[in-house]
């Protein structure tokens, strides 16, 4: 968009430096010689005007001077003003096709010229897929920068625009998208990877963590359910379990949060490092259970009198 004002920009600045002399008034040759000549008839007149007076030849000389002076006024003004909106309009004219001219070269120039070099871009970069793959084997010793995730974001949906059925590639495209904090790429590709094997639990979990993550009820419903199914064929995903518990602890429900998090903590190994943040966590959950029993057994029982 920044480019495409710049070169709206630099065309008009081009065509007001090449053009601008047709918006000036200029006065031709022939304006000028009449002009003189007008002058020359008045000064003539003027002097004969002047020898009849001295001679006695005529009456009302100060009459006749000012009808001269105002025969000469009436001539050139009228003669001026109508050349003057001719110049005018045809200079508004070719001045219009002038600009008009230079932005469609401009303007087809960019198109062929920008076109044909974002094209050449995007094989370039689709060309890069192997390396990326290659890249992908060392991410633990070398992560991926931000550009190479980027350009290998942009390769994958090419490849994808070719082979729309690939739900391994639409994975991994989440995966990226998750990496690269756009919620909207990693939504999109988890929920066709998920759509095209619906029975890949990698998949379902995937699109399961970004429906969690979402402001929407609705989602974050459907994540829910999906994280159910997930935990039904596999009891032993940690992480289908530590989201759903969560999950529990957020609408309130404490105690499907505490059991929730003691099934992990049977799963996960005593040197593990997360089991302290899991006990915590039990602990906060049957806390804040405790209070809302208090709270409800207060609501329950009357007052007394």
């Amino acid at each position: 968009m920044s480019f495409a004002l710049s070169l709206v920009a630099i065309t008009l600045l081009v065509a007001l430096i090449c053009f601008y002399p047709l918006l000036r008034q200029f006065k031709t040759k022939n304006e000028q010689k009449r002009d003189e000549l007008n002058k020359a008839l008045y000064f003539s007149r003027l002097q004969e005007i002047e020898q009849d007076d001295a001679q006695g030849l005529v009456e009302n000389v100060e009459l006749l001077k000012q009808e001269l002076q105002k025969t000469l006024l009436d001539d050139v003004p009228h003669q001026e003003e109508k050349n003057i909106q001719s110049e005018k309009s045809y200079g508004k004219i070719w001045f219009a096709s002038g600009v008009l001219a230079i932005g469609i070269i401009a303007g087809t120039s960019y198109f062929m010229v920008g076109s044909w070099q974002a094209e050449s871009m995007l094989e370039q970069t689709y060309a890069k897929l192997p390396y990326f793959y290659d890249r992908m084997k060392e991410e633990e010793t070398n992560p991926l920068s931000d550009s190479e995730m980027q350009q290998f974001s942009t390769a994958l949906r090419i490849d994808l625009q070719k082979n729309p059925q690939d739900a391994k590639k639409w994975w991994l495209l989440g995966q990226i998208g998750m990496n690269l904090g756009d919620a909207r790429l990693a939504f999109d590709s988890y929920q066709k990877a998920n759509k095209l094997e619906p029975d890949n639990l990698q998949y379902k979990l995937g699109y399961a963590r970004v429906l969690m993550f979402s402001e929407d009820t609705t989602d974050k419903l459907k994540g829910s359910d999906l994280l159910r199914e997930v935990i039904r064929k596999d009891h032993s995903n940690i992480e289908a379990l530590s989201l759903l518990a969560f999950r529990y602890f957020e609408t309130e429900d404490y105690k499907m949060a505490a059991v929730t998090w003691a099934m992990m903590l049977r799963l996960m190994p005593k040197d593990d490092e997360r089991v302290v943040l899991i006990e915590k966590s039990i602990r906060a959950a049957r806390d804040a259970l405790e209070i809302q029993e208090q709270e409800k057994s207060k609501s329950i029982t009357p007052e007394k009198n």
